[in-house]
């Protein structure tokens, strides 16, 4: 068997292992439902499992993912990616809707397109640019960076801030939700310069709620799980 086929069907299978060790099933129709209770309720979750345990269950119900994880925050799930395997992003991924198309672990250009698209789709313009600097092929995503900084200087533009956060506060939660999210993928974690003084903090449970409800969970999810590092 060919060793790239190999690795793909080995991370769909631990995946699917995934999901059974978090009491989880994806019904026809993409439809979230608990298959072992028991797990659900008291399985262990290993830490970097934590991200597929959360929005499963947010996704059957937002009580359960609160009794379970009640001091995880949806900046807490974004920031453990990084421990993340190949077979729980596409667990993760898979519970949003979104099969992951291989390959894309180690592999930077997916999650650049999607990063591309979503900042034009959501129209974050005010939040983020791409710069007119030349790019490491391997890396195009390095060409985006936070606006209101003078990236020259590496200094805060203080004017441009306010605005920044201005436009930031007027926006729905979802979308909030979703520019934080790009943002904590930018930092590596949290935020203490751009998202000071603006709500950020939503529990995981509630987030997971929200972006479902706004539609847009799938893209979240895709920006999370291809997440090669910034």
């Amino acid at each position: 068997m060919d060793m790239n086929r190999l690795m793909v069907d080995q991370s769909m299978a631990q995946a699917q292992e995934v999901l059974d060790e978090l009491g989880l099933e994806i019904a026809p129709g993409g439809i979230v439902t608990i298959g072992d209770l028991q797990k659900a309720d008291r399985g262990y979750v290993h830490h970097s499992s934590m991200p597929v345990a959360v929005v499963g269950y947010a996704l059957v119900s937002r009580s359960l993912a609160a009794g379970r994880f009640p001091k995880i925050r949806l900046l807490d799930v974004v920031a453990k990616r990084p421990a993340m395997d190949a077979g729980e992003a596409i667990a993760m991924a898979r519970l949003c809707g979104v099969e992951l198309q291989p390959p894309f672990w180690g592999n930077a250009q997916p999650f650049a397109d999607h990063l591309f698209d979503v900042l034009d789709r959501y129209e974050m313009q005010a939040f983020f640019q791409r710069l007119d600097e030349p790019l490491r092929s391997e890396q195009p995503h390095y060409a985006v960076r936070p606006t209101a900084v003078d990236w020259r200087q590496d200094e805060v533009i203080p004017e441009a801030m306010t605005a920044w956060r201005k436009a930031y506060k007027a926006l729905p939660a979802a979308r909030q939700m979703m520019v934080a999210t790009v943002m904590w993928l930018y930092r590596g974690g949290e935020d203490k310069t751009w998202l000071s003084r603006v709500p950020w903090q939503w529990p995981a449970a509630d987030a997971i709620s929200v972006l479902h409800a706004a539609g847009c969970l799938a893209d979240w999810a895709r920006l999370v799980a291809l997440y090669p590092g910034w």
